[in-house]
């Protein structure tokens, strides 16, 4: 397949897709409209093979030449039938073409036997035949390179009866031109017809791949949003809050506080003895330990609590809506969880702990970096008291 491949080229005859999988796609999306057309007008053909038969039993009566022309009448009405019947269990038959050409090639010997049975009405009968020709063109869904197979069929069949009729070369000659023009029509109008079907077809198809790729590519570039959002605000080795965003929270929820009336504590967590870790162990399960710490306090607090590293083994606790008596019992729990949760890896069980200093946020603190100033000296002391402890700063 070359790079310039067009799926929806189409053939100059035959106004098909030249990509087999094209047209077979084309067919499936005309596949209910199809078979609801071809149903229709195979029962309307139906129905005028029969009241055809009326004509014949006017101009013949009870004679054997009505009975073999109403006897092919009805077969080709139950022929039909048998379309119709078809196409509703399956109405892929409608797009394929095959069922509908041989019910219209065996539609035309009734036709040809008129010649035998009424030869007194032999022009009336090429007259109908000739609308018949440029009818399967206009009103039978088909595909128009069988239309044509059909109309080769019907019109070299009715010359071969007249022949055999025995009407004179030229007559015969000048018939075939006169009945050529009506396929000749038949065939251009149903040809600019499917070319229309398709190139719209293909234009439906086009227009919803653009907009396929545009929502993915809204979607792509949503995703990197969020992706840059994420790690514009989250520590990339632990997925807390990072310092911007949890400074962003904590201006958030003060405002908030202070509208409603409300309280906030925050704490600073240290790891203890965390160099020893990295020294010990290596940076690799330092990195762990820093992670299950993560996990902890995540799982532990409330969603509407914020947790951020601070850096290296320190992290941030912003604690909305939380009296300083709650926050130390909160912050207790937390700290027995932890000392009871140890890290476990590479066949290595560690032993974690942390301490803690807590504050609440007053009125008159002008900005956070007061606030956590504040509860550093608490984490100093409790690291200088032993470690693995809250320490509350009223």
């Amino acid at each position: 397949m070359t790079a310039n491949h067009d799926p929806y080229a189409l053939a100059p005859l035959t106004a098909e897709f030249r990509d087999p999988a094209a047209e077979h796609a084309f067919r499936n999306h005309i596949q209910p409209r199809t078979a609801r057309h071809l149903k229709t007008a195979a029962a309307i053909w139906a129905i005028l093979a029969l009241l055809f038969g009326w004509l014949d039993y006017h101009d013949l009566g009870m004679s054997s030449g009505f009975y073999l022309l109403f006897s092919m009448r009805i077969l080709q009405a139950l022929m039909l039938l048998g379309l119709i019947l078809a196409v509703v269990r399956r109405p892929s038959l409608a797009t394929s073409g095959w069922p509908v050409t041989l019910a219209a090639i065996l539609g035309f010997p009734v036709m040809f036997a008129i010649f035998f049975v009424r030869p007194d009405i032999a022009a009336y009968n090429i007259g109908v035949i000739s609308i018949l020709l440029i009818s399967l063109y206009v009103f039978l869904p088909n595909r128009l390179i069988l239309n044509n197979l059909v109309a080769g069929f019907g019109l070299v069949g009715t010359l071969a009866t007249l022949w055999l009729r025995g009407s004179e070369a030229d007559t015969l000659v000048t018939l075939g031109i006169v009945m050529s023009l009506p396929v000749v029509t038949g065939y251009v109008a149903a040809r600019r017809l499917h070319v229309v079907q398709r190139q719209e077809y293909a234009l439906l198809q086009k227009v919803t791949q653009t907009n396929q790729e545009l929502s993915a590519e809204i979607d792509r570039r949503k995703s990197l949003e969020a992706e840059l959002q994420r790690q514009a605000t989250t520590d990339p080795l632990t997925g807390l809050s990072n310092r911007r965003q949890y400074e962003m929270l904590f201006r958030r929820e003060r405002e908030r506080c202070q509208r409603q009336g409300g309280t906030m504590v925050l704490g600073i967590a240290d790891l203890d003895h965390f160099k020893k870790i990295n020294d010990t162990h290596g940076h690799d399960l330092g990195d762990q330990a820093l992670r299950h710490v993560a996990n902890i306090f995540l799982e532990s607090l409330r969603h509407s609590d914020v947790v951020g590293r601070f850096g290296g083994e320190e992290f941030i606790l912003l604690l909305p809506d939380t009296h300083l008596k709650q926050a130390e019992a909160v912050v207790e729990r937390l700290r027995e969880h932890l000392a009871e949760t140890p890290l476990i890896a590479e066949s290595l069980t560690i032993p974690l702990s942390a301490t803690f200093a807590i504050t609440p946020v007053r009125v008159d603190d002008d900005c956070i970096e007061d606030i956590i100033r504040r509860a550093d000296k608490g984490l100093y002391q409790g690291k200088k008291d032993g470690r693995n402890r809250v320490v509350v700063i009223a």
